[in-house]
């Protein structure tokens, strides 16, 4: 049975095989009572609904009101579906409440963007977890993978996100917002292609169109001619729905990264922690 003994501002676990390891007793308590909902030194952009924790994972729920869209959208007349050689025409579409859900993991000692960030449709905005339910949204390079399982929901494809935007930045505060906003950089303005529907299967575009939701969203061209009309139709469309709440995506989240909290119940478990600590001069390596 491992064993911990304290000496003044360290514990020292000891295993049964008498391998000892060390760590600071603040990181000890930090690790055995973490504290409440508290965002730190983490200035949270504009828009953001919550910020929860688990384990190494943090996920951002992020809000953006329904507007009108200028974005770059794969031309009829492209030559490839995707790639460097496709080609793009500026398509002007309304979309409703967006919900955008930044996935970070704790990687080598810090904090930085996962690859499982998703993003959804609301037709009203965000006032609890619990309700409403989430909707897929009719967007090329938001991926429904086959099966779904153990994978994310609506995944906003990471192809062209340019990590080296945010990794080198060693304050946690700027890092985790240029992350932020490299992944809104990302879905909103790298260009719609096929890439989702070669490479996971489908996209909620296609998905959509298949379900014949709306007649005004059934082809990008008629999505344009009724946002020309009302740029607030989309808040009417029945888009195809997740049947989750966002705290019910948001569990979902944790349990595929298999995020948990460290439960301390036993001497055996503080000396886990103990074992498991990483001193930061090892974590910057």
């Amino acid at each position: 049975m491992p064993g911990v003994t304290i000496d003044g501002q360290t514990a020292t676990a000891t295993s049964p095989e008498g391998v000892q390891t060390s760590m600071p007793l603040g990181d000890l308590i930090d690790r055995m009572a973490p504290r409440g909902p508290d965002t730190g030194d983490f200035v949270l952009p504009d828009g953001v609904k919550c910020l929860t924790s688990r384990g190494p994972v943090t996920v951002l729920v992020h809000e953006t009101p329904p507007r009108v869209f200028n974005f770059r959208w794969i031309a009829a007349d492209s030559p490839t579906p995707f790639g460097p050689e496709a080609r793009y025409r500026t398509a002007r579409i309304a979309l409703p409440y967006l919900i955008t859900i930044a996935v970070y993991r704790s990687m080598r000692g810090h904090l930085t963007l996962s690859d499982a960030n998703e993003c959804f449709f609301l037709s009203q905005p965000l006032r609890s977890l619990d309700a409403p339910e989430l909707m897929y949204p009719a967007l090329l390079n938001c991926s429904r993978f086959r099966p779904p399982e153990g994978r994310p929901l609506s995944w906003i494809c990471s192809q062209k996100l340019n990590r080296a935007a945010f990794e080198r930045e060693r304050d946690t505060n700027q890092r985790l917002r240029a992350a932020f906003r490299e992944l809104m950089r990302t879905l909103l303005d790298t260009g719609f292609n096929f890439s989702s529907e070669h490479h996971e299967g489908a996209s909620w575009f296609s998905e959509t169109q298949k379900k014949h939701v709306d007649p005004r969203i059934e082809t990008i061209e008629k999505w344009e001619a009724a946002t020309r009309d009302d740029p607030l139709f989309p808040l009417e469309v029945p888009w195809l729905k997740t049947g989750l709440t966002t705290r019910q995506v948001i569990e979902r989240i944790f349990q595929n990264l298999r995020a948990r909290n460290h439960a301390v119940r036993s001497a055996a478990d503080v000396a886990r922690l103990v074992f498991n600590h990483k001193p930061a001069e090892m974590a910057r390596q």
